[in-house]
């Protein structure tokens, strides 16, 4: 399954252009390739031209509405019904400033709305935090030592 980071607020760029810090981006970029070890991994820019398909998965990152705080067992727990269901992309959606609206939700349909807790994170770090957990989602799921060290 290949995983796709969706950074909405990028507005059609992706990579270093759309983050401020290039010590984000470089933390964040560390993830996605260790996640590489495991399952295709993409960064994609705004999703504003982007539409769900068959095959197609969606988690969105959401502070508000309806998503719930997860785990690290239970990111896993997910990902590895995401691969069980026969999804060919796992697409994950990072808000920007605004996070998402009901337009939003209507357009892409989340499968799974996954909130990091009442924090209010910046959208750079949060899209870190996604990557650090998908990539420990991972390990667990393959039994790898990095989870058990923490």
């Amino acid at each position: 399954m290949k995983i796709v980071f969706r950074l909405t607020w990028a507005k059609g760029s992706a990579g270093a252009r759309a983050f401020k810090s290039k010590e984000t981006f470089s933390l964040f970029s560390e993830y996605c390739e260790r996640i590489g070890r495991f399952s295709s991994c993409e960064v994609g820019g705004g999703a504003e031209s982007w539409k769900k398909n068959a095959g197609v998965l969606v988690w969105m990152c959401d502070r508000a509405r309806k998503a719930r705080p997860l785990s690290s067992e239970d990111v896993a727990a997910a990902l590895d019904s995401s691969c069980s269901a026969g999804a060919r992309e796992l697409h994950i959606l990072i808000g920007g400033a605004d996070g998402f609206t009901e337009k939003d939700d209507a357009l892409w349909k989340p499968d799974l709305r996954w909130s990091f807790g009442p924090l209010t994170l910046p959208h750079e770090l949060a899209s870190v935090v996604a990557a650090e957990q998908v990539y420990r989602a991972w390990t667990i799921l393959k039994k790898h030592p990095y989870h058990q060290g923490h």
